[in-house]
């Protein structure tokens, strides 16, 4: 069955059958996995909560409040404690993943969206974005250890134990700050595109993948030269990523299009779309079975299908232009947030400007 928009076909079944859905609490983002108890953690940013489910039968088992706005999630299968990084509450709260019940709630900084785990020094990672820092917390005893300076809308995280650096995306400054794990101390930078959302990371490979929202493309960055190798073009606004297949997939979710992009890591090519929920914002994977799950901020769920692709399709994905593009914008009319007085297009026409749509999830 062929995509309406796109005209791409559809890979819901055969090589990637859908097992069902989760219902979760309100504006899903980060999700997490705990293959161990089997069950799967998402961090639902309108219901102040995080909702537990069953990996195995996709029930909903428990519903923690934390913070207020919790955004990112990860999971430290160490101690076996989900930490959320709560943006609107500037804290970071951490969570007993056996009993769900919260430990502690970790002061940072300002609007704190992103969070990592370097598990082998026994370090989190909390990008704080409205502070434009990172806060480094010792994930055993919860203390604060060190708060480091990042650049413009600090966020995602994630840790290379092979180099012993750990990697904040900034949002807003296109980079990507490198921290020192042992020192804490930033070491350089690496110039992405526009509006990266999220970072993963392959040790094995020496390779880290970046989403990078506003230009619909995967970064894909060498560690060792520490810099972009090579740019992958998928569907609009990829916010969430991660790895699969040992390694071999790399998959994100296109918030602008329901669907997840399945990415071949040898090739470089995206390989096949998948479709889950509306506004996918992030995805967690069980290597055990292969099975993807993506967090929908905009239907309140958690999607689940698995990967049995074992070669290239026979045809790729290709994207149609939008009928919209090229036409002349409708007239619209808007309040000056500066002195409250209404502006129309007219006012602009013949002129180029631009038009930021921000939102706020």
């Amino acid at each position: 069955m062929a995509d309406k928009e796109t005209g791409v076909q559809s890979y819901s079944s055969d090589p990637f059958p859908a097992l069902g859905t989760v219902p979760v609490g309100l504006g899903p983002e980060g999700i997490a996995l705990a293959p161990q108890l089997r069950r799967g953690f998402v961090a639902c940013s309108r219901s102040n909560s995080v909702t537990v489910f069953d990996m195995d039968t996709l029930a909903a088992v428990g519903e923690v409040p934390v913070g207020n706005e919790p955004i990112g999630l990860v999971y430290d299968q160490t101690r076996k404690r989900v930490f959320t990084s709560d943006a609107r509450s500037d804290t970071v709260s951490a969570i007993d993943a056996t009993t769900l019940r919260v430990i502690g709630q970790i002061p940072v900084e300002a609007y704190p969206a992103g969070i990592g785990l370097y598990a082998e020094k026994r370090k989190l990672y909390c990008g704080n974005t409205g502070a434009n820092t990172v806060s480094v917390i010792d994930a055993d005893t919860l203390q604060v250890l060190a708060v480091v300076p990042a650049k413009l809308a600090a966020g995602s995280l994630g840790a290379n134990p092979a180099r012993d650096e750990v990697y904040c995306v900034n949002f807003g400054d296109a980079s990507i700050t490198i921290i020192d794990g042992t020192t804490n101390a930033v070491k350089g930078e690496i110039k992405v595109d526009y509006a990266p959302c999220k970072i993963a990371i392959d040790s094995a490979r020496a390779r880290a993948y970046v989403a990078n929202s506003l230009v619909s493309t995967v970064a894909v960055i060498d560690l060792n030269k520490q810099k972009v190798v090579a740019t992958i073009p998928v569907e609009r606004a990829p916010v969430g990523m991660a790895t699969g297949k040992m390694g071999a997939r790399i998959y994100t979710a296109n918030r602008g299009t329901g669907k997840i992009s399945v990415i071949d890591q040898a090739s470089g090519k995206e390989w096949a779309r998948v479709p889950v929920g509306e506004a996918p914002g992030d995805l967690a994977v069980d290597e055990q079975t292969d099975t993807i799950f993506t967090s929908n901020a905009g239907s309140n769920t958690v999607s689940v299908f698995r990967d049995h692709l074992q070669s290239k399709p026979k045809e790729l994905p290709k994207t149609a232009k939008h009928p919209l593009v090229g036409q002349p914008v409708p007239p619209f009319r808007l309040p000056d947030m500066v002195t409250g007085q209404e502006r129309t297009s007219a006012e602009w026409q013949g002129k180029p400007y631009i038009i930021n749509m921000f939102a706020s999830w």
